[in-house]
C-alpha cells in the first residue's frame, strides 16, 4: 500500500511540467487496466473445475513480482535528490529523463522550490492555520467522499452484486468485465483532457456525473423494489 501511494508522487516529479497531469493519471489508468484484466482472468478461469480459482489467485503474483523487479531499476527523482543535497546527481538524472542537456532552467526551478520548502518553519503546523483550512478540508474530504459513493464495494463484489440483481453466473462476470472496461475508457479520456481543460473542470464535471448517477441509481432501485 505504501508503494502504491508513492507512485503518483513519483510520476509527478518525473513528468515534464506540460505533461504532468496526463502522466500522473497513468497511475489510475494502470489501476483500472489491472482491474479489467483481473475480471477477464476471472471470466476465463470460471469453467476450470477445481483449479479455476487457484489459477486466478495465483496469477495475482505475476504483477506483484513485476512491480518488485521493476522497482529495482527505478531512478531517484531529481526533486528528491536535490532535497537531500545531491545536486550533481539530481541534474544528471534530469538530463537522462529529458533526453537533452538543456535542462538548466527546470533544474533551477527545482532548486528554488527546494530552497523555499526548507525555509518554511513548522510546515505541518502551517497546514492547520486558518488560511489553509479550506484547502486542507477539501484535500482530506475528496478521497473520503469518493470512497463513500460505494465504488469500492462495486469493484470488489461486482459479480455477487450482479448475481443478486438476477444475473446468471456467466452474465455477472461478463458485467464485471464491462464495468472494468468503462473505468479504463474513463481513465483514457481523463489523460487526454486533463492538461487541456485543467483539473478543476474535470473535478466539477465528474462530481456532477456522480450526483446524476447516484440519484438515478436510487430511483431505478426504488422502481425495481416496487
Amino acid at each position: 500500500m505504501v508503494c502504491l501511494q508513492a507512485v503518483p508522487l513519483f510520476l509527478s516529479e518525473m513528468a515534464p511540467p506540460h505533461w504532468r497531469g496526463g502522466l500522473n493519471m497513468l497511475f489510475q489508468l494502470a489501476t483500472t487496466v489491472g482491474i479489467f484484466c483481473a475480471n477477464l482472468v476471472n471470466y476465463g478461469t470460471q469453467h476450470i473445475q477445481g483449479w479455476g480459482w487457484r489459477i486466478s489467485l495465483g496469477l495475482a503474483s505475476v504483477p506483484a513480482i513485476a512491480m518488485f523487479v521493476g522497482g529495482l531499476f527505478l531512478l531517484e527523482t531529481p526533486n528528491s535528490l536535490v532535497e537531500r543535497g545531491h545536486l550533481d546527481e539530481g541534474k544528471r538524472v534530469l538530463i537522462k529523463m529529458r533526453g537533452t542537456e538543456n535542462v538548466q532552467a527546470e533544474f533551477d526551478d527545482i532548486m528554488e522550490a527546494s530552497k523555499i520548502a526548507r525555509s518554511v518553519e513548522h510546515p505541518f503546523a502551517n497546514l492547520l492555520h486558518i488560511r489553509n483550512r479550506p484547502q486542507l478540508i477539501m484535500a482530506l474530504c475528496l478521497p473520503i467522499f469518493q470512497i463513500l459513493t460505494g465504488i469500492n464495494s462495486i469493484l470488489f463484489y461486482a459479480p455477487i452484486i450482479f448475481q443478486a440483481l438476477g444475473f446468471g453466473n456467466n452474465a455477472s462476470l461478463y458485467a464485471s468485465v464491462f464495468t472494468g472496461g468503462v473505468m479504463v475508457v474513463g481513465s483514457i479520456i481523463t489523460i487526454l483532457t486533463v492538461d487541456r481543460f485543467g483539473r478543476r473542470v474535470l473535478l466539477i464535471t465528474g462530481g456532477i456525473i456522480m450526483v446524476v448517477c447516484q440519484v438515478s441509481r436510487k430511483f431505478l432501485l426504488k422502481l425495481y423494489i416496487d
